[in-house]
């Protein structure tokens, strides 16, 4: 029996238009997320905002619609509506991922389309337009995507190395770190010791239209993964490798000065070829439910190295605690605590320095408290300390309200 209470959305009553509908492989979802943040301390402190994301998917299960099986299809539409503090403040790092790539200042709404085909249980395809975020926000304890997780973009969309470093603006961040929407294909290599994963996509972010009109015309990134599950005493965790290299140009961070002057004339952009990067990732439940053992919580890090030119962050750290919170009844609640520090590649800090331009690497800490009203109804508490990149500015505090209705 099936009740307000309990249902998993909104609308989704027992033999309703959304069960009938699963029946025939089809799967709609529209979630509703609203947001109010602003500082508290800080040079931009009491601006608050507040705003929101609208975000549908669909699924389609090609084998329940009678056709052949293994065949999905997946789609997310997303729409913003009213204003967010990212790009207002000092940070370096949006403050509040979900709000950062649909917004009034760029891009209104994203639309992501991909399709995967099965190939028994240990071999799967996939191709298309991926949103970065929503494939983050799978990863076990930490989450991603700012949709209910952490908000800042350290954790919400952690580097991935494949992204394009914009040459002449374009970007949502003030440094590219990693591209929220990506287009390109996947292939993943499930065994008994490893999940392998073989990527190739355009570098460049797929939220610009020219991206899908001319697909790779700009070049190539290619990237793996190996994640080893473990199980210490019982309890559940990983360990994930990832390096990733790109034949695309970006800007020479050693020439930024020059760079600037020739911009300032209409000059050539000084560019560098190719970049790499790699990282290793550690997960470890603590504490998890006897019954359930995908709801626990412990421990999470990553860490992260790039060759620092034309990748502008040369490396980053991510630590802290996350999870569910285990009292009978309360398991639905997600809650986390975490460190972040990006480190700035000495050829970026040197250039800027030249230009009278003082910055450093950027740092902080969040903790946020996600409370299950109903499983369909979420209201969070955010809390972040954010030492900027700009060091003539006092260290920054930002609380938010978040509230998501699954409909």
């Amino acid at each position: 029996m099936s009740s307000l209470a309990t249902q998993s959305s909104l609308t989704d009553t027992p033999d309703g238009p959304k069960a009938q509908l699963r029946r025939f492989g089809v799967a709609p979802d529209v979630w509703v997320t609203q947001f109010y943040q602003g500082q508290i301390a800080g040079d931009a402190s009491q601006t608050w905002f507040y705003g929101g994301k609208v975000d549908a998917f669909l699924k389609v299960d090609a084998e329940k619609l009678g056709l052949w099986p293994g065949f999905h299809v997946s789609a997310q539409y997303e729409h913003y509506f009213g204003d967010d503090i990212n790009r207002r403040d000092n940070a370096l790092l949006p403050v509040n991922t979900a709000q950062a790539y649909v917004n009034k200042q760029g891009y209104h709404s994203a639309l992501s389309v991909s399709v995967t085909q099965d190939f028994g249980e240990h071999v799967s395809v996939s191709a298309g337009k991926f949103n970065m975020m929503t494939i983050a926000s799978q990863t076990p304890l930490l989450g991603g995507g700012g949709i209910d997780t952490f908000m800042n973009r350290a954790f919400a969309l952690p580097s991935t190395g494949v992204a394009y470093t914009a040459v002449r603006g374009g970007a949502a961040d003030r440094v590219v770190v990693s591209a929220p929407y990506l287009i390109g294909g996947a292939v993943t290599f499930k065994t008994a010791p490893a999940t392998l994963t073989l990527v190739v996509v355009d570098p460049r972010s797929a939220q610009n239209p020219q991206v899908i009109e001319h697909p790779f015309e700009k070049g190539v990134a290619v990237g793996g993964s190996v994640t080893i599950p473990t199980e210490i005493l019982g309890l559940r965790g990983f360990h994930t490798l990832r390096a990733a290299y790109s034949n695309a140009r970006g800007i020479d961070l050693n020439d930024v000065p020059q760079e600037r002057l020739l911009a300032a004339t209409g000059g050539p952009v000084i560019t560098k070829k190719g970049y790499w990067f790699s990282s290793y990732a550690f997960q470890q439940n603590f504490f998890q439910n006897k019954d359930k053992p995908a709801v626990g919580w412990g421990l999470f890090t990553l860490g992260t190295l790039s060759d620092g030119n034309p990748n502008p962050v040369k490396w980053s750290v991510l630590v802290g605690l996350a999870g569910n919170n285990l009292i009978e009844g309360r398991e639905n609640d997600r809650w986390g605590v975490g460190f972040f520090h990006y480190g700035l590649t000495k050829p970026l800090l040197s250039a800027l320095e030249a230009l009278d331009v003082r910055r450093r690497s950027e740092g902080g800490v969040e903790a946020f408290y996600n409370f299950a009203i109903t499983p369909w109804l979420r209201l969070s508490a955010d809390l972040q300390l954010i030492d900027p990149w700009n060091p003539t500015k006092q260290r920054e505090t930002y609380m938010a309200l978040r509230l998501q209705t699954k409909l």
